[in-house]
């Protein structure tokens, strides 16, 4: 080895571990948002198939009304029919009570499943639903979004 050369091994070692570093945290950025998608797209499936049963079955969901004929969902005490947009349940008619209860479920749901619920669009024929999910990443807050639809069972 040359004096011209010497501490070079050093250098090269540095520049070894700092390009290593930066695969991994790189391939665990990819990781995270790529395990997310999924999270997150398996969420809104369930989500829709579930508001989706509402409408195949719509027996099932009269036992969730009460008296009054307001739809109420006890998940941890922090969803309620007064919670979710859309008409008063309570004095709605019954058309409205039919189109709003699954996406009443479906916020239960979303919310079960630990994603936002966008956006709520019930037809005769199926349910369509949005969710969105935040990222708590280290330099950014991303917020991922998915849509699904899906149609009595």
């Amino acid at each position: 080895m040359t004096r011209n050369e010497k501490g070079s091994a050093t250098l090269h070692s540095l520049f070894a571990a700092v390009l290593l570093l930066t695969a991994l945290a790189a391939a665990i950025l990819w990781s995270t948002i790529s395990t997310a998608r999924h999270k997150l797209a398996t969420a809104a499936d369930l989500t829709a198939l579930s508001a989706a049963q509402s409408l195949a079955n719509p027996a099932a969901t009269d036992a969730s009304t009460t008296a009054s004929g307001a739809t109420t969902f006890d998940i941890t005490g922090a969803r309620t029919a007064s919670d979710l947009p859309g008409p008063d349940l309570s004095t709605s008619s019954s058309s409205a009570l039919d189109r709003t209860i699954p996406c009443a479920i479906a916020a239960r749901i979303a919310a079960l499943q630990k994603v936002d619920l966008v956006a709520c669009h019930p037809t005769p024929t199926s349910v369509t639903i949005q969710v969105a999910l935040d990222l708590r990443l280290p330099f950014t807050h991303p917020t991922l979004t998915t849509t699904a639809r899906a149609g009595p069972l």
